[in-house]
Parts: C-alpha cells; sequence; structure tokens
C-alpha cells in the first residue's frame, strides 16, 4: 500500500541577514500565508544552525531557509552548505539581486532548491516557491538556469562527453522523470503526469540523482542540460536550455 507524502501543516521560514528594508518586505509577503510561519532572522549561517536545532527541539521545525547569494556577513554558498550538511531536510532558496550571479552553479552544487531574482520577485512567486521546495520541487527563472548552464560550460567541471558517458545508463523511463525535474515538477506532479504510484516515482527520482552523481534534483537538472542529455542532443545544450527553462 502506497504511503502518501504528508505536508506539514505549518511552515518553518527562517531567514538570515537580510537588510532592514528586504526583512520587513519578505516579513510582509510571508504573513500573507497563514500556512507559514517565520521562525526568526538569524544574523549569520551558524546562528542560523542554531534556530533550526532549536526549534526543532521546540516542535517547529524549519522547512525552508531564505538567504542571499552575498549580504554583509553571510556567504549564501557556504550557508547553503552548512545547512544541507547538518539539515538535509532543510530546503534553501537563494534570493539575488545579480541576474548574472556567478555564484548560481555553485549554491546549486552546495544544494540549493533554487534561486529568485529580487528584481522580478511577486509575492505569489515567493509563497509558491516557498511550497514548491518543501514539496520536493525546484524554483530557477529561465534567464538563472540559463547563465547557470552556461557557468557550467565555462567552468569545464566535466566535458559534455563525461556527462553524456554518465547519463548513458539511464532509463527510459528515468529520462522521463528527468525531463520533469528539470520542469520544476514535484514528485506528486511528475506522478500524475506519467500515471505511476508517488512511491515509484521517488525511486525513480532517487535513481536518477545517484546515476548523475548530483547533489540534489536541481542539480541533477542542471547536469542534464549540460550534457545534452534533455532535450534532442542534435539541438545540444540550446535545446536542453529551452527544455529546462519553463519553470517558472
Amino acid at each position: 500500500m502506497e504511503v502518501k507524502q504528508r505536508k506539514p501543516q505549518n511552515l518553518g521560514v527562517l531567514l538570515i541577514d537580510f537588510s532592514p528594508v528586504v526583512r520587513e518586505g519578505l516579513g510582509a509577503i510571508l504573513t500573507k500565508d497563514e500556512r507559514i510561519k517565520v521562525i526568526g532572522d538569524a544574523l549569520d549561517e551558524h546562528q542560523a544552525l542554531q534556530y533550526i536545532k532549536r526549534a526543532s527541539d521546540q516542535g517547529q521545525p524549519v522547512h525552508v531557509v531564505l538567504t542571499e547569494t552575498r549580504s554583509g556577513k553571510v556567504d549564501g554558498v557556504q550557508a547553503t552548505r552548512l545547512i544541507k550538511n547538518e539539515f538535509p531536510d532543510v530546503a534553501v532558496l537563494v534570493l539575488t539581486e545579480n541576474p548574472n550571479d556567478s555564484y548560481v552553479i555553485d549554491a546549486i552544487h552546495a544544494g540549493a532548491g533554487g534561486y529568485i531574482f529580487l528584481k522580478d520577485m511577486t509575492p505569489e512567486l515567493l509563497l509558491q516557491s516557498i511550497h514548491r521546495v518543501v514539496e520536493g520541487g525546484t524554483q530557477m527563472t529561465t534567464e538563472l538556469l540559463h547563465t547557470a548552464v552556461d557557468n557550467l560550460i565555462e567552468n569545464g567541471r566535466k566535458t559534455l562527453a563525461e556527462r553524456t558517458t554518465e547519463g548513458a545508463h539511464l532509463t527510459e523511463r528515468e529520462v522521463d522523470v528527468l525531463r520533469l525535474m528539470g520542469n520544476g515538477d514535484s514528485n506528486k506532479v511528475i506522478a500524475e503526469t506519467l500515471s505511476i504510484t508517488l512511491d515509484t516515482t521517488k525511486k525513480h527520482v532517487r535513481n536518477v540523482i545517484d546515476k548523475l552523481q548530483a547533489r540534489n534534483r536541481t542539480h541533477a537538472a542542471i547536469i542534464a542540460a549540460q550534457a545534452g542529455i534533455v532535450g534532442n542532443p542534435i539541438n545540444g545544450i540550446t535545446q536542453a536550455k529551452s527544455e529546462l527553462g519553463s519553470v517558472t
């Protein structure tokens, strides 16, 4: 018998070192959703870890952390890495003011569940993104995803041939799942789209991440785009970007 994935009744959200103006704006948005509770505003990543542990001990766990790529005291990439290493079930959403932020790919490697441009952020997008990452989906804008793929290629972490070789042993069903992961779809949406059970979907997602040696599902989608695994191989990266980009 399939065990249904249960959503937490209240989503605990923790902020890390935002400026007073941004923090006030985020707080105003988050209070619009009665399912969201702001746990606190940590000064840095180390205090964030203390907040997460204390909140969990008190029965109101942190589900999502909001941080910036760079601020006065915090390196968002390092904060993401520390949080995901100690609390892998906590999702991290990184906000950025720079559409060409070079930290994009590093945060994905560190385990971030998505990025949002502050200049493009609407209350609806922020609230949807929080729920999406908690449900197992990802949040990346088309432009940001393209930038991340470009950075991967420029950084030359692995050649297209190497990535394609890694992805060659994906089954046909796993490729179907990977395409939907690239759209930012949650496990529930993937299961409904492919007419398979939620448990089967979770197994496929885990297999895809493991086979691609990815940090998480967002990282798996980026690897797939770089290697041309997602999209028509004849069209290469351009087509892969197009298919993966429509997640907002």
